[in-house]
């Protein structure tokens, strides 16, 4: 079939999961992007399909493509377009727009493409079976009444040595003000529908400032080093806020029910 010049013929197997990913991320960069979708590992002649069906998708704004200095390849996002798109065929709300409320875009952006970094080093550790994003968690909390206590990063079901869990996962690049902590312990105190959380942060020094601004916490909530975590989540230190003790991510979580 021959299409009018100018338009573009949308893939459902091939372009609305590039549109989905970008959408989940918020932002992500382009290699990040192709090792989500192709984790089996880079060859030349998939490389090439998925570069050229990436620019057509940003001729048309259905993704934004944005070079930002320190990042190893251009940034993407959801354009207008491809929030139009989307919302015809999720079955979740899309709202694009939501990702830069209450942040500069540029903090936004490494916030977002960090996380991300942490989201492809978990699913290559074989621990993660389910991985819900922050759009997803804000959509049901905005709009239905079985939300969540605030918007987490993402809540995460894990896996390992015989246990399982879901986690609120949160990453922390940049402090906030302890009176902000003071307002998110309240906040997750009160939560109903998890029970542990997680916060990965960036240094050691905001470790040590997480430990102390959380530690009034009364829920199983505990701080790691991110990169540590990634590195190997089993073996990594977790440190309870309240207790100040050390954990392995497996004694945090409650044994597996058989089925």
């Amino acid at each position: 079939m021959r299409y009018r010049r100018g338009t573009i013929a949308i893939s459902e197997s091939t372009d609305i999961p590039i549109l989905r990913t970008v959408y989940r991320a918020g932002h992500l960069t382009i290699r990040q992007l192709y090792e989500h979708l192709h984790p089996t590992g880079l060859t030349k002649n998939r490389w090439d399909s998925f570069n050229r069906r990436l620019r057509m998708l940003a001729a048309h704004e259905f993704v934004l493509r944005t070079a930002v200095v320190g990042m190893e390849s251009d940034v993407v996002s959801l354009g207008e377009t491809g929030e139009l798109l989307l919302q015809g065929r999720e079955r979740l709300l899309v709202e694009r727009a939501s990702r830069t409320n209450g942040r500069s875009k540029r903090s936004q952006v490494w916030h977002d493409v960090e996380l991300f970094t942490i989201h492809l080093a978990l699913r290559q550790s074989g621990i993660i079976r389910d991985w819900q994003y922050e759009p997803e968690i804000r959509a049901d909390n905005d709009f239905t009444t079985f939300g969540y206590a605030k918007d987490y990063d993402a809540v995460v079901t894990v896996q390992c040595e015989g246990r399982a869990g879901r986690i609120a996962l949160e990453y922390e690049r940049t402090p906030k003000s302890s009176r902000e902590y003071e307002r998110i312990t309240a906040l997750t105190n009160r939560e109903a529908n998890l029970d542990t959380f997680l916060y990965l942060v960036s240094s050691i020094q905001l470790k040590s400032y997480l430990l102390h601004c959380l530690r009034r916490s009364t829920r199983r909530m505990y701080v790691a080093l991110a990169d540590e975590f990634c590195r190997s989540p089993l073996e990594a230190t977790l440190i309870d806020t309240h207790s100040q003790r050390s954990w392995r991510l497996f004694e945090c979580l409650e044994e597996s029910k058989p089925e």
